[in-house]
């Protein structure tokens, strides 16, 4: 198991979750942090574009293509089911200091929640029966229904100072 903190950040789409992201990640590196990122997608994907040299070594039949320059590498391993989340982080992620995941709502790791009023939907985190145990925090314009930590959409650096504290993560700013 990675000694790498995750943490997810759900919502619903168009909550801003994405746009939240960027922010605390930009404030994050600012503060010295080296952050990864994992976006679950539900659908199959590809990053590989027709015709390149990378995507035809994956049609070909290579089980992973490398695609490196000066300042990128892209890894493409073609697997028969999507990889969990811990094995993700163990195997590719575990030199870093925090991983924000978007997505994997079903994961048990610590998660924040991304709400709009605007969107008149429901928290995902809380159904009928419960309200989700790995849920510490919520971004909202909206008053929650129960006691959470609960940031404004512009409270970034109050939301990185939380995060950092939530897993004993020392700043260098």
């Amino acid at each position: 198991m990675t000694k790498t903190p995750i943490l997810g950040f759900i919502g619903h789409s168009n909550s801003g979750k994405t746009t939240l992201l960027t922010r605390i990640i930009r404030q994050l590196t600012e503060s010295g942090l080296r952050i990864g990122a994992v976006k679950h997608h539900h659908r199959i994907f590809t990053i590989d574009h027709e015709g390149k040299d990378s995507q035809r070594f994956t049609a070909a039949g290579a089980q992973k293509t490398i695609i490196t320059g000066p300042r990128q590498t892209a890894l493409i391993e073609q697997t028969r089911a999507q990889i969990p989340l811990n094995l993700l982080a163990e195997k590719y992620l575990n030199d870093l200091d925090l991983i924000i995941v978007e997505g994997f709502k079903q994961n048990a790791i610590p998660k924040i929640e991304v709400q709009r009023r605007e969107l008149d939907l429901p928290l995902i985190s809380l159904s009928a029966e419960h309200r989700d145990p790995n849920l510490i925090a919520i971004v909202s314009n909206d008053r929650p229904p129960f006691e959470l930590p609960r940031f404004n959409f512009e409270q970034i650096s109050a939301i990185c100072t939380f995060i950092c504290n939530y897993f004993n993560i020392p700043r260098n700013q």
